[in-house]
């Protein structure tokens, strides 16, 4: 008898942690998914903010998405590749702005508004992509770093 009451708690136990795992409980915005003709690419989260149904987040980090990135390996691509940006997880933004920055000169070289296919340099270098999305629960801030062969 008591065996089966432990299985109960247990089996109670993961349901309540499933439950509490699903959207109106997040307490983070959802992450971008970064592909560089078909390959994953790290997406780093920045500063957000995030208001759920029970609770809700704030995180803080250096201001400057190169900053955020520095130091941490980037994804090599080739001059034209196609970056795609897409946001996978509900609840869907509202709006979405990409930057890109020279690491060089720590410098915003293009602002995009689209998340489609984008166009990594023609010129080689390093750079960092830096995404911004507003949602009604929130805001958030991401950036990859790519290397431009």
């Amino acid at each position: 008898m008591k065996r089966y009451l432990f299985i109960g708690l247990i089996v109670i136990a993961m349901a309540i942690g499933w439950f509490l795992s699903l959207d109106p409980f997040r307490h983070q915005p959802p992450e971008p998914t970064v592909t560089i003709k078909g390959r994953d690419v790290k997406v780093y989260t920045g500063t957000y903010s995030w208001s759920g149904m029970f609770r809700g987040e704030v995180a803080d980090t250096k201001s400057e998405a190169v900053d955020l990135v520095k130091g941490d390996p980037s994804t090599l691509a080739n001059p034209e590749d196609r970056l795609t940006i897409r946001f996978e997880e509900e609840p869907a933004p509202k709006s979405v702005t990409i930057v890109l920055w020279s690491v060089e000169d720590n410098k915003k070289i293009k602002i995009y508004e689209k998340t489609g296919k984008i166009s990594v340099p023609t010129t080689p270098g390093r750079y960092v992509y830096q995404i911004t999305a507003d949602w009604k629960e929130g805001d958030g801030d991401f950036a990859f770093p790519i290397e431009v062969k």
